[in-house]
């Protein structure tokens, strides 16, 4: 299309079969360059991780996810993955490391994920269903969310102490971390929540109905380091991966797969994310080169 080669279809169909290996490695290393630069800019590295479903040509269904976390310091991907529709969404993909605290939607609360990032040194805000992982408050009693969300007036934020156990067995301090909604966010949420189930024919459980009337996260962050309505503010920036899976759809057309053959599909999406990764590499030169050849003109 730029006028820079001429091939036929079938030669660059071909192209895309046997050139995966190699897009992905491309992509890989800009990722890594990524991850390797960001540092520490403040005591936490706010990360947020989420997917992204695509489907292929004349499909209603997920072919193909996007795994995909940025640095919500520079908004800038540093780690994906794509996997067919069997990969599931799951914080163990993600690396991480020291003073990363991760954001993530509800499925990514999991034991497994619990131990990746208390092995990692991470910390998690994650946010809760009603009916989550098993979770024990300080007298080693269950402990649910939503029971206690109930004394909660509109506006109120509150915290409660709580563990819960990983994959191993090993018990992970944490906090549930909640607010009441006012009627009016509470009604939109519910009529999200009766979409959802209405496009999976199925039926809105009460309590579904119910919990729409809160925020409910749970994270390893302790009060010493972010109190409770901090912890919120932190987990609304997870919305931002919305954007950008937003902007890799509309601006560089991630959501058209064109190709049904497995192999060129996914060298298709790895293209289509080394441009995105390029494209951010070269925002990052612009934002980060100085006009005066060196980074403190006053020194001079």
């Amino acid at each position: 299309m730029a006028g820079i080669a001429d091939i036929f279809q079938v030669a660059l169909l071909k192209r895309l079969r046997t050139s995966g290996d190699w897009m992905t490695w491309i992509a890989r290393s800009l990722c890594e360059q990524q991850r390797s630069e960001q540092g520490l800019r403040t005591p936490l590295r706010l990360r947020a991780v989420d997917s992204t479903s695509i489907s292929g040509p004349a499909s209603t269904g997920t072919d193909w996810r996007v795994h995909y976390a940025i640095n919500l310091d520079t908004l800038d991907c540093d780690w994906h993955e794509i996997t067919d529709k069997h990969g599931g969404e799951a914080l163990a993909r993600t690396p991480m490391c020291a003073g990363d605290v991760m954001l993530a939607d509800r499925n990514y609360l999991s034991p497994a994920g619990l131990a990746a990032a208390h092995a990692a040194g991470a910390a998690m805000i994650v946010r809760l269903r009603w009916r989550h992982l098993e979770l024990h408050d300080h007298a080693g009693s269950p402990f649910r969310a939503l029971g206690h969300c109930r004394r909660l007036r509109v506006g109120e934020v509150r915290d409660w102490p709580v563990t819960a156990m990983d994959d191993a067995g090993r018990p992970i301090a944490g906090r549930v971390v909640a607010m009441r909604l006012s009627k009016l966010l509470a009604a939109q949420s519910q009529r999200r929540s009766e979409r959802r189930a209405a496009r999976k024919a199925q039926k809105v459980h009460p309590k579904t109905i119910e919990a729409a009337n809160y925020i409910m996260v749970f994270t390893t962050l302790t009060r010493e380091t972010a109190g409770a309505e901090e912890i919120l503010r932190m987990y609304r920036c997870r919305w931002q991966i919305e954007l950008a899976f937003k902007r890799l759809k509309q601006l560089v057309g991630l959501g058209c797969l064109p190709h049904r053959d497995a192999r060129a599909a996914r060298t298709w999406l790895q293209s289509k994310l080394v441009v995105a990764l390029l494209v951010e590499r070269f925002l990052a030169n612009a934002r980060t080169l100085s006009p005066w050849g060196y980074s403190n003109p006053t020194a001079a």
